[in-house]
């Protein structure tokens, strides 16, 4: 599946399956180059929060942690000139660490 079928099923909820940390990165990079910055990052939190209700997983959705992500990868596309999210993550390989920017709460909080 490229990344904008990708994309497009998962803002639509209709994966029906939980996606690795790459796929999500790769989403971003499709929603923040389709929509641009500020559109990009607010469907990054919002389709995040709605693919975890989706799939029975609403505790599993950390709102400050997503909007780190959404922000450092919005300003990350922004200065960059990949043409896909591939080259991107050449360009950024320390994206590809899920701890960047902290464990999500319910980890934190002793959940597996």
């Amino acid at each position: 599946m490229d990344d904008d079928v990708l994309t497009d099923a998962w803002t639509t909820c209709a994966l029906g399956r939980s996606i690795s940390h790459e796929e999500h990165l790769r989403i971003a990079f499709v929603l923040l180059r389709r929509h641009g910055s500020d559109e990009g990052r607010r469907l990054i939190v919002e389709r995040t929060e709605a693919n975890c209700v989706a799939l029975g997983a609403a505790d599993r959705f950390d709102d400050a942690l997503t909007r780190r992500w959404a922000d450092a990868l919005a300003d990350a596309v922004a200065s960059s000139n990949a043409g896909d999210a591939d080259e991107f993550l050449v360009e950024h390989p320390d994206f590809r660490r899920g701890d960047l920017f902290g464990l999500p709460a319910w980890r934190n909080a002793g959940g597996v």
